[in-house]
């Protein structure tokens, strides 16, 4: 019995105490160079700290700080590994003042990428919550209507304006009834027009300009 305690807390003691089991690399995976970079300055996972007493929670909020990460997680990567593990957000926009850097995605938050945005992604025009209603628009359209737009702009929650590649200009209003919506804008854009009106679908309108 006393062997066994002894033993007890000699494994107690080399886990939490000594630094034989300590933090002496931390790798990120997710992301390579200056990203990779940015997360283990975020992190500021300590050397030497024996790994079963890393802070981890603590370390993850501060990677998930970085406006361009959507989820990170850190790991114990035993005997003396801590490993970093991060995903990027994914833009499914980009914002008409600075398409080339700024990206938005699905939640609606900005955030910058040092990569080749695809150019078939839509630019938004809005700020606050108006931006956040066009994102909700955006990702409601179904992907017919979608490939079709080229800017959504919006000033207000109900307020949502969607540009088409042809030129014409969809009101959609807010992000209710989206199928709905987009039934009623498959049969209007049967006909010439300028604007379709769907944000009231069961009274669409049409619009010639000039």
């Amino acid at each position: 019995m006393i062997g066994l305690c002894a033993l007890a807390a000699v494994v107690v003691w080399l886990v939490w105490f000594s630094s034989v089991l300590s933090v002496r690399d931390v790798r990120v995976v997710g992301v390579t160079d200056e990203r990779a970079a940015e997360v283990l300055s975020a992190a500021a996972v300590p050397t030497g700290v024996p790994l079963a007493r890393l802070d981890a929670g603590a370390a993850e909020q501060r990677v998930r700080a970085l406006p361009w990460v959507a989820s990170a997680e850190v790991r114990r990567g035993w005997p003396t590994e801590a490993v970093i593990a991060v995903t990027l957000r994914e833009p499914v926009a980009v914002l008409e003042s600075d398409p080339r850097r700024q990206a938005v995605d699905a939640d609606a938050v900005v955030f910058e990428l040092d990569q080749v945005l695809p150019r078939k992604l839509p630019k938004i025009r809005a700020e606050g919550a108006a931006l956040e209603a066009a994102v909700a628009v955006l990702q409601s359209l179904p992907d017919d209507i979608r490939d079709r737009v080229v800017t959504v702009v919006a000033t207000t929650r109900d307020d949502v304006d969607l540009l088409l590649r042809s030129g014409d200009e969809v009101r959609w209003g807010n992000a209710s009834q989206p199928e709905m919506k987009a039934e009623v804008l498959r049969a209007l854009l049967k006909r010439k027009a300028d604007m379709y009106d769907v944000s009231a679908p069961e009274l669409p309108t049409t619009f010639r300009l000039g």
